[in-house]
This record gives C-alpha cells, structure tokens and sequence, in this order.
C-alpha cells in the first residue's frame, strides 16, 4: 500500500517539472522573440495600437510605442512608419497615433495610417498588403517587449521579414498578466488557432 502514494508523488513531481519546462520554454519564445532590439534598419516602422483615453489620449503602453517609434524614425532607421489600430471615429487608434508622431517631429508624409484592425492578427494581414504594395519587405516591430514577437510572428506569416524594436517606458500595472497572456497566445498563433474563431 506503501508503494502507491510514492508512485502518485514521483508522477506530480514529473509532471510538475514539466509544466516548468513548458512555462520556461514558452517565457524564452516570448523574450527572445521580442524583449532585445535588433541593430537593423528596415523598409518602415510597424507600431500596433493599444488603448486611446479620452481627449485622444494614448494610454502608456502606446505612448511608449510612439516614444519609441519617432525615436527610431529620427535615428534614420527606416524611412516610413505604419501604424495600425481600428477603433470608433475621432478615437480610432491608427489616427490618434498619427497625430501623435506629426506633434512629434514624424513628418506626416512619412506616416502610413491603417485604421481597420482590432487584433494583432487583423495588423499583420493588412499592414503586410500595405508593405507588399509598396514593394516594403521589412519592419522595425515597435510594441512592448512581450508583444513583439507576437506582432513578428504574424507579419513573418504574411512573408514580411521583422526586426525586434522593443519600446522603453515603465513596467505597466498588469504587465505580469500580459506577459502571462502572450505564452498562451504566441503557440495559439504560431498553429493559427486564432484564426478558427
């Protein structure tokens, strides 16, 4: 009778090791994926949306996008940026950041506005048709360090080639809850799980 309980315990110990390997596995995929930024210029600057507050306000998380984004783009890193967020009329991201980046020194002949995503999916489909038809074939990925690769990975399935461009700024409040959220969804992705919805 002895001999179950010891067995019962040497299988939780395995199987708690290897919820480890996988949790260890997947945080790698999402840092090394996004959380260093690559030396390269490319064709343009890809900065995703996040959310806009009210008076037309971006939240922190997309003001360091932009921070980092006209950083780049005064670098000479890449001569274009695209940014790509939907929303609803005078809020819809894709405008607000524009507007930004112009106050900011990006002069707005430079910026290419895409104003109909609401996911990180919907950005990497139409913000790579923008890209090939402008004859674009790589990106600077502006986001924050955990969704980067995510944004990588879904302009890399659509045949554009990325580079990491993590944006600076402060840790954000529920930043463990995204970091957690983009393990999940990075695998989901990669198998474009997504897409079944």
């Amino acid at each position: 009778m002895a001999e179950r309980p010891s067995k019962i315990k040497r299988l939780l110990k395995r199987a708690l090791v290897g919820a480890a390997a996988l949790a260890l596995g997947l945080f790698g995929w999402v840092l090394f994926g996004g959380g260093f930024e690559s030396p390269e210029t490319a064709d343009c600057i890809v900065v995703p949306g996040a959310a806009v507050w009210r008076n037309r306000t971006p939240s922190d998380a997309l003001l360091y996008r932009l921070q980092k984004a006209a950083e780049l783009y005064s670098e000479g890193r890449a001569p274009r940026v695209i940014v790509t967020g939907g929303g609803e009329g005078n809020y819809a991201e894709g405008e607000v950041m524009c507007d930004w980046l112009v106050e900011h020194g990006v002069p707005r002949t430079a910026i290419i506005v895409e104003n109909q995503s609401l996911t990180t999916r919907d950005s990497g489909i139409n913000v790579a048709a923008l890209m090939h038809a402008r004859g674009f074939k790589s990106a600077l990925v502006v986001s924050q360090w955990f969704h980067v690769a995510r944004t990588r990975l879904c302009l890399a399935q659509q045949g554009v080639e990325t580079h990491a461009a993590p944006s600076g700024g402060n840790i954000l409040v529920k930043e463990p809850y995204f970091v957690a959220r983009e393990m999940l969804a990075l695998p989901a992705y990669a198998l474009r799980l997504d897409e079944l919805r």
